[in-house]
């Protein structure tokens, strides 16, 4: 017998309401404001009011390597190609998994089948009708290509049962199947079929979607240009994160590439952009106190630093757990972020707001900030004087502040320190190498899950765990979350025991807008839909 998830829509108005009238902030709230002083996490500002059309220009900070968003996990990639590309199913602004192509969709018992039903008359940007022989060609690419494909969905296939409706046949159960098919990064993003057989190793030739925007034009290094899709065919729900109603409430946007912060933050003071992304904390202050713009913020990830488990000193978990003894999270995120509403102190791999995946396990040993237990640890480990190498890199100043902390912290309990500072690609390649370092701060983009961390699995120098696959496989095979409750406690118990490495927290990401600007969201990255320039 199959399970059927549909979102009748008197039920959808009904959750509207109910979560609109919550009286907490944080990321649960409907209707919160940018601020610059509240300390809160706002995601989504008052409901887009105002007049349609005009343009958004929009100060970027890096071009995409390409728009094909089955085959790149990047940030760019992703912010740009959502604009323009859907996908079966997406994320509401509590995270949890929600219908966007699809109508609805069914799971079998054996949680082995997901089948699709279509919404009928969706148009791609080239005008032909959304089919199933277009879905099962793109999740068949994506499932062939992408990070989350080739990890999760060995043996898998997507299958057309008629025009309208396709099942995803899975080799094995996996909880996380909706999930990392919403998730925006790498995309499952539906393509024309026609799109999909013409690609080859560099990717599709075309990027043509069913998003409210449609590309217009590319211009390498300078913009890329968005222009509203006329017959976009929205859901009737409200709009929820980034699902339900989506609407292109302005007539193009200009993703105007622009690397370099002050140039960008000189632009949406001018009034040349409307909004900047990734404004520095250190500038935040100057957005704040500028009547024309307003501060956003949102959540910008979890920041730690990682151990090299498989090479050196730190193959002895005294010596991780002696470093991590004496952290003291409070130094730490003052000096990188200055100001607490700037970061969560939480030794939680996945925020309050998401309690499926949050946990407090082990919090016990998070920013202890004990220096005898650390002392009595090195002695347990045999430290004897050698030199540890921290990598980092002032490309991120956030990541380069911890390291220099660190540092400090190191040196108070008698470990000799060295410092070695690298360009971002530089300290990219020497990590990679698996060898020659010990410790590195970093910082990675924030998810809902914390299975959706790229840092699970042993990468170069990281640790590799027969306890930790088997945490990750059950997880992995739970029937829901509910059953998988007690491995993520105690896969979370694991990180604090075993350190793999120290989370000092999470972060919250800084964007600047106009004082026009309403209806801006961030779900998993900024999303321009619904926005309104009142300019």
């Amino acid at each position: 017998m199959m399970r059927k998830h549909t979102k009748p829509a008197l039920m959808m108005i009904l959750a509207f309401l109910l979560l609109a009238g919550c009286a907490s902030g944080g990321e649960g709230q409907q209707n919160t404001q940018a601020s610059s002083t509240t300390g809160e996490t706002p995601v989504q500002q008052t409901l887009a009011e105002g007049k349609t059309g005009g343009t958004l220009n929009i100060g970027y900070p890096t071009q995409p390597v390409t728009l094909d968003a089955h085959v790149s996990s990047n940030t760019a990639v992703k912010d740009i190609s959502r604009e323009i590309y859907e996908q079966l199913v997406t994320l509401d602004k509590d995270a949890q998994v929600i219908p966007l192509l699809a109508e609805s969709y069914e799971i079998s018992d054996d949680k082995l089948s997901y089948t699709f039903h279509l919404r009928q008359g969706v148009k791609f940007h080239n005008g032909k009708e959304l089919q199933a022989e277009d879905v099962v060609a793109s999740l068949n690419r994506w499932i062939k290509l992408s990070s989350h494909g080739k990890a999760n969905f060995v043996g898998a296939e997507a299958k057309e049962t008629d025009p309208y409706t396709v099942v995803l046949q899975l080799k094995t159960p996996f909880l996380l199947t909706l999930q990392l098919l919403a998730d925006p990064i790498p995309s499952a993003a539906i393509y024309p079929k026609e799109v999909v057989d013409e690609a080859d190793d560099k990717g599709i030739k075309s990027f043509i979607g069913t998003g409210p925007f449609q590309l217009e034009e590319w211009k390498q290094d300078q913009y890329i240009h968005l222009k509203k899709y006329d017959d976009y065919s929205a859901r009737t729900e409200p709009s929820d994160g980034a699902g339900g109603k989506k609407e292109a409430l302005v007539d193009d946007l200009y993703f105007r590439f622009v690397t370099d912060e002050s140039t960008r933050l000189a632009g949406i003071t001018s009034g040349e952009y409307d909004i900047a992304l990734n404004i520095s904390v250190d500038n935040e202050q100057q957005i704040a106190d500028n009547p024309e713009l307003q501060t956003f913020l949102s959540p910008g990830g979890m920041i730690g630093y990682f151990y090299n488990s498989n090479d050196g000193l730190f193959k002895n978990v005294k010596l991780r757990q002696a470093v991590n003894a004496v952290q003291n999270v409070d130094d730490i995120l003052t000096s990188a972020f200055r100001d607490p509403q700037f970061y969560v102190k939480t030794s939680s791999l996945v925020l309050p707001e998401y309690p499926n995946w949050y946990s407090e396990a082990g919090k016990e040993s998070y920013s202890q900030a004990n220096a005898d237990k650390a002392k009595q640890l090195l002695q347990e480990a045999g430290y004897n004087g050698e030199e540890i190498k921290i990598f980092t890199t002032r490309d991120y100043v956030d990541q380069y502040n911890v390291a220099v902390v660190l540092q400090q912290e190191l040196e108070s309990i008698g470990v000799k320190v060295k410092l070695d500072v690298y360009d971002w690609p530089t300290l990219q390649e020497k990590l990679g190498t698996g060898t020659g370092w010990d410790i590195y701060p970093m910082s990675y983009a924030f998810r809902p899950t914390f299975y959706q961390y790229a840092f699970w699995g042993g990468g170069a120098g990281l640790l590799k765990s027969e306890k930790l696959s088997e945490l990750l496989q059950g997880i992995r095979t739970s029937d829901s979350v509910e059953a998988a409750r007690p491995l993520i406690d105690e896969l979370q118990q694991f990180v604090w025991t075993e350190v793999p490495f120290s989370q000092i927290g999470h972060t919250k990401q800084v964007t600047a807008l106009s004082k026009n600007i309403s209806g801006f969201q961030n779900i998993l990255g900024p999303i321009f839909w619904n926005t309104t320039n009142n300019k």
